[in-house]
Formats: structure tokens, C-alpha cells, sequence
């Protein structure tokens, strides 16, 4: 049976991954165990998808048995909030979220290991992207939704043959109730826990490092939920610098709505983990209703350790940067305004001639139920 190596941040044990083991003993989620250097000279220049760095994920299988050409999504210069930033297009993706190059990955290390009937809990994005890929692994699907979720993404879920069950209540109750399922023995393949999904997100950083001249931008802007795409964007970045391939890491930035903003709020502060945090009402980007992240400390460390912060935006800013970016023709979910709603902050903290990339995770297509 395939194996990968992991490791768990919370209390340094190591092991194989395996399908029983989805996360660690003591709760904590896994992160893939780096064995080697970046060495450019590995990248597949032939493969225009995620897989041209299938060397360097070091996991050990030859070839990918789903393929769904993620990844080489454009980066798109755009003026916003008095500055040249750059839009990386990660709704360009087969399911028109970022969410792909986490799944593509993680599909790929299930089916390795013979799995054929998954579960997920997602308030979306996620959901839809675990269904599509399984269903191309010929894998069963139970994706566990708040009952709120956007239609247009329950609609979609469904399309691939998933079975979505909406669960009441908020976005938590979901999570249970995924938990509850692999007790009838579905396997988790989550985005929050899985170690591939955090793996293939970290591409992203190096398919900008290679866009951008082999360089790295001064400045990331990201949504955080759940953190996977803060993280391992991170993470891709520490390798290229552990490499000597970039002179730093972006500092990091991550988003929220001020209506949920744990991560805010505990970097403020000053803690080391991520404390629950009760929403003071339902916000426009549901793709980040996440009360306690399960990667809090990881995040934080991210944050701190890139030179970055963690910043909130308003409701009407959120729907002010969705009209914005409809304008320049790039039509989002809510989710993905919201780091167009934080550009004028991030603009004070930066100096003149800096490179700001901010990803777009979303497509609008998946639903703005309440933006009317």
C-alpha cells in the first residue's frame, strides 16, 4: 500500500500516512515531512499542471492516476486601491476554485492507497472539488454542508454524482457530522486535515515563483478558513528559501470578516493558538465561516514568522471590492472580495515598487445568494 512520510507540528511525532491514520494522536492535523532540497532541475518543463513538480512533492508513486489539469492559472496585473497588483486567477481551475490543487493531490494519495468511498465537510468550494475528483477516482462521495450553503455550490456538488447531506445549524455541525460518517468506515479526505491537500497548495508558490522571474513577491494577500492556501503557500516558499532560491518569504497577509475573525482576534492577541470564536451574525463570504481553524498555530506562525498580519473587513467593504472587481470584468464569489476589500490597509503597510500578489479563489458562478 502507497505510503507518505508525515510529521505533526503540534508534537513532532512521525509516521506512514494511511488512510485509519487522518490525523495525529494527539488531534493535531499532518503536514507532509520535507526529505530534500528544491532543485529547479526536477520540474517537469513539459507538464503545464501541477504535476511538473511531482518530483519534488517526494511521494512515491510514478505516475498521477487522476489528472484534472490544475494549476497555471494566469497572474494579471490590475490597479486597485491606488496600486499595480497582481491577480492570480485561482478560480481558472477545473471546479473554479483554488481548492483543485489541494484535491488533485490528495485524491491522487487515497487512490494509491486502494480507498473508494470518501467523506468531506465544506461549506462549498471544497465539497465540490472532492466530488469532482473523486468521482474521475471512481470513488463514492458524502459531502456534509451547512444547511445555508450557497445553492448554486449544493447544485454543484451534486452534479458529480456526490450525495450532499445539509446539516442545520452552523458550519461546525457539519464537521461533526463528517467525523460521524468515518465511523461506518468512509474515509476522510479533507482539506483541512489531509497532509496532500496542504502539499498541492503548495505549487501555487512555486508556479509564482516561476511566473514571476524566479522571484518571490514581496506580499501575499489571502482568505483565511480554514488556512490550507495561507499554509502551504508558506510552506512552498520556506522550501524555495531553505533552497536559496528566493532571498524571503512574502509576508503574509490573511483576510477575514469582521463578523468572524478568529485568527484576527488571536493574533491581536498575542496567542499562540486559535480559540473558538462565536460569529456575531452570518457573513457574505461563507467560504470563510471557520470559528476555530484546525491548523490555528500553524497559521499564526505563518504570519509572524513571514513579517505579515492578519486584518478584517466589513460586510459593505466586502460587497464595495465584489462591485470592484466586477468592473475590471473579473467576476468573483464573496469570499474572494474580501482581500480586495483589505487592499487599502495592506497598501499602508507597504513601500513603493513593492509586489503585491492576491489570489482570487472563488468564481462567482458558484452563488452570491445575498448580494442584492
Amino acid at each position: 500500500q502507497y505510503t507518505m512520510n508525515v510529521f505533526c507540528p503540534e508534537c513532532g511525532s512521525r509516521t506512514l500516512l494511511s488512510p485509519e491514520k487522518w490525523r495525529c494522536s494527539c488531534g493535531a492535523a499532518w503536514e507532509p515531512l520535507e526529505l530534500a532540497r528544491f532543485d529547479p532541475d526536477l520540474v517537469r518543463q513539459s507538464d503545464p499542471s501541477l504535476w511538473r513538480y511531482h518530483r519534488l512533492y517526494e511521494l512515491d508513486f510514478a505516475e498521477p492516476v487522476v489528472r484534472m489539469g490544475t494549476g497555471s492559472t494566469p497572474l494579471l496585473a490590475a490597479n486597485l486601491a491606488g496600486r499595480e497588483v497582481l491577480l492570480k486567477l485561482e478560480y481558472v481551475a477545473p471546479t473554479a476554485s483554488f481548492k483543485d490543487r489541494g484535491t488533485e493531490v490528495m485524491i491522487n494519495v487515497l487512490a494509491h492507497q486502494h480507498v473508494t468511498q470518501v467523506a468531506d465537510d465544506s461549506s462549498g468550494n471544497a465539497g465540490a472539488s472532492v466530488a469532482a475528483f473523486a468521482a474521475r477516482a471512481g470513488m463514492r462521495a458524502e459531502i456534509y454542508v451547512p444547511a445555508y450553503a450557497s445553492p448554486a455550490k449544493q447544485a454543484q456538488i451534486a452534479v458529480y454524482g456526490a450525495e450532499v447531506k445539509p446539516v442545520p445549524g452552523p458550519r461546525a455541525n457539519a464537521k461533526k457530522a463528517a467525523l460521524e460518517a468515518i465511523k461506518r468506515g468512509v474515509v476522510l479526505a479533507s482539506h483541512a486535515y489531509h497532509p496532500g491537500f496542504l502539499l498541492g497548495q503548495q505549487s501555487l508558490a512555486w508556479e509564482l515563483w516561476e511566473q514571476l522571474g524566479r522571484k518571490a513577491p514581496d506580499w501575499y494577500v489571502v482568505p483565511v478558513g480554514q488556512g490550507v492556501h495561507l499554509l502551504g503557500v508558506w510552506l512552498g516558499f520556506k522550501r524555495l528559501h531553505a533552497a536559496g532560491l528566493v532571498k524571503r518569504a512574502p509576508r503574509m497577509i490573511g483576510v477575514q470578516a469582521k463578523v468572524l475573525a478568529p485568527l484576527v482576534e488571536a493574533l491581536a492577541a498575542g496567542l499562540d493558538t486559535v480559540p473558538g470564536v462565536t460569529p456575531t451574525s452570518r457573513s457574505l463570504a461563507e467560504g470563510l465561516a471557520i470559528a476555530s481553524p484546525v491548523r490555528g498555530r500553524r497559521l499564526l506562525q505563518a504570519v509572524r514568522e513571514s513579517g505579515g498580519t492578519c486584518l478584517s473587513v466589513s460586510e459593505d467593504a466586502i460587497q464595495a471590492a465584489h462591485r470592484e472587481l466586477a468592473h475590471q470584468g473579473l467576476y468573483v464569489e464573496p469570499t474572494s472580495a474580501t482581500v480586495v476589500a483589505a487592499l487599502p490597509a495592506v497598501v499602508e503597510l507597504t513601500q513603493p515598487g513593492d509586489v503585491i500578489v492576491v489570489p482570487l479563489t472563488g468564481s462567482g458562478l458558484k452563488g452570491s445568494p445575498t448580494l442584492d
